[in-house]
């Protein structure tokens, strides 16, 4: 599959603080994508540099080939919604998705007015009048309607409450079902908007840690539960990223692929063996207070 994002060894300092450290990163055309990272980890620093609106300190960005910073031709491509956008507080909903629809040269008009109604938006309101939640629903909308190559979303759902973000997710899916693009989220709802990922990448200080797609990884991420020793037998030249000892048991986490019949043995050992779900996968590669490690 060709390749929409194309990321090699790419730098951004603040000042003295290093953001992205020689990162190195491809995304795939026509996937849904889970950017995963703690608070200062580099997610957005990343995702603005895609969009252009973060200049690069050194590396190389290329957007279907091309390199996408002052590329009028690769920018139009992207549609960069966020929990903090930049709408003019005095307009109305209305201008605000006027203003999107001309940025926009794939907009669906058809698709923005069923969303409208789909949300009960107000158009006539001032973007500054509405409701946390209403802000949201805008930018999910411009997000949505854009039909953009790559649409990326960095919390931009994060003011939705639980019904809304259910429905949101519905209707990307339906949407992406019949219009493939290139998704990628930003999000700190792990296993909430997990099931819409199709591959996950995982951040960490500046640096990519896991990508993998996500059908894979859960068959590599597991917990093994029981006797210290029988575990620690098992566990042996396996990637464990996690231990916690209780008594003469053990819990650990692994990230390693086992077969079928690997895991009809650990269980036949008297040993529990548990699917990882990905934000417990994301706390143990991310935690530097993680025990055994």
């Amino acid at each position: 599959m060709s390749l929409a994002i194309e990321i090699k060894d790419l730098n951004k300092k603040f000042l003295n603080t290093k953001a992205l450290d020689n990162l190195n990163l491809n995304i795939e055309e026509g996937k849904i994508y889970g950017l995963l990272g703690r608070n200062g980890a580099g997610k957005t620093t990343l995702l603005k540099i895609i969009a252009a609106q973060y200049v690069k300190s050194s590396g190389t960005v290329k957007v279907f080939g091309e390199e996408s910073f002052e590329n009028e031709k690769a920018l139009s491509k992207i549609c960069f919604v966020s929990d903090k956008p930049k709408f003019i507080p005095t307009f109305t909903v209305r201008e605000i998705f006027n203003i999107a629809r001309a940025f926009n040269k794939n907009w669906d008009r058809d698709f923005e007015n069923a969303l409208i109604k789909e949300f009960e938006v107000d158009l006539n309101k001032q973007y500054k009048n509405l409701s946390k939640g209403m802000q949201s629903i805008v930018s999910i909308i411009v997000g949505l309607a854009s039909r953009a190559a790559i649409t990326i979303y960095d919390e931009a759902y994060a003011g939705l409450d639980a019904v809304a973000r259910e429905k949101f997710y519905r209707i990307l899916l339906e949407d992406y079902s019949e219009n493939p693009r290139t998704i990628i989220f930003s999000t700190h709802l792990i296993d909430e908007v997990s099931k819409l990922f199709e591959n996950v990448i995982i951040i960490h200080k500046g640096k990519v840690i896991l990508e993998e797609e996500t059908d894979i990884l859960r068959t590599k991420a597991f917990y093994i539960n029981g006797d210290i020793d029988k575990v620690n037998d098992v566990i042996k030249n396996k990637n464990v990223i996690y231990k916690e000892v209780m008594g003469n048991k053990i819990n650990a986490a692994v990230l390693h692929t086992i077969s079928k019949e690997e895991k009809i043995k650990i269980e036949n050992m008297g040993l529990e063996i548990k699917s990882m779900p990905l934000q417990k996968l994301f706390i143990h590669l991310t935690s530097i207070e993680s025990k055994g490690r």
